[in-house]
């Protein structure tokens, strides 16, 4: 097995909110992505919520996850964790925009010729099987937000809900605020915040390791305007994760584009390599 990774921040950062675990012990790899805090705190390290929520999950499954525990398991335990630390620092977890959060895609290779995979958010797990199809083994549960939020504000006024007009929604915080607060809803998106519902929205599963070829996990960083998730995959199998990364960091700056924490790990089970 090959596993090759990349993680970097984004220009306009110091420090990324994204993480990534490569916990060899245990065969379980994953990456995070903290979503960027709607109000303002930080640490006595000066870190923020992201921060704090990506590497909560990544600390847990590097060193504290347990190997008899599902993924799933995992994440309700990395959660509760998330939800200790916002009480240690007294964050109001009445109102969703104080949450530390984090998307997470994580992987486990079981004894038992099994591949486990969770999901939450818009990291994504992709899969090249044997035959060679590459298909996405997870959704993007953050795309399109915007637009179901919408027809929910729409839903709420003919129930004679009183929210204001659409017009006070153009304004970006006042829309991401609207959004936060669809987390772990049916007509919302998936994220870790510390709040016990997560455990309804988990996307998890399991494929045979004898018919996977190759596992990509990536963040939201690295999706590509032009390209599907599937021709993603393919440009980064081609290319390496740090070449592709450093291609599309400099399309975006070509285009105006604002460019995110970039972090991947692929892995390569090598059945051929083996059966020669």
């Amino acid at each position: 097995m090959k596993v090759e990774s990349f993680f970097s921040a984004a220009p306009h950062k110091s420090v990324s909110e994204d993480s990534i675990v490569l916990n060899e012990k245990n065969n379980v790899y994953g990456v995070f992505d903290g979503a960027t805090p709607l109000m303002p705190f930080k640490d006595e390290n000066g870190m923020n919520g992201a921060y704090l929520a990506s590497n909560i999950f990544k600390d847990y499954f590097l060193g504290l996850y347990r190997s008899n525990h599902s993924l799933v398991e995992g994440i309700m335990a990395a959660n509760r964790m998330l939800r200790g630390h916002m009480e240690k620092y007294k964050v109001n977890q009445e109102k969703y925009e104080n949450l530390w959060s984090t998307c997470a895609a994580i992987i486990k290779i079981e004894e038992e010729g099994k591949i486990s995979y969770a999901q939450l958010g818009d990291c994504m797990i992709i899969a090249e099987y044997q035959n060679g199809t590459v298909k996405a083994l997870t959704r993007d549960m953050v795309k399109d937000i915007s637009y179901r939020a919408k027809a929910y504000r729409e839903e709420l006024r003919k129930q004679g809900v009183k929210i204001p007009d659409e017009e006070y929604y153009h304004d970006r915080t006042h829309q991401l605020l609207f959004n936060r607060s669809l987390a772990n809803m049916e007509h919302g998106y998936t994220v870790a915040n510390g709040k016990e519902e997560v455990l309804n929205f988990i996307q998890h599963g399991q494929v045979n390791t004898s018919e996977i070829k190759t596992l990509l996990l990536i963040t939201d960083g690295l999706f590509h305007p032009k390209y599907s998730i599937e021709e993603t995959f393919t440009k980064i199998q081609t290319s390496g994760l740090h070449a592709y990364s450093n291609e599309l960091e400099q399309y975006e700056k070509r285009n105006n584009l604002r460019s995110d924490d970039k972090s991947g790990i692929m892995i390569s089970l090598c059945y051929e390599e083996r059966s020669k």
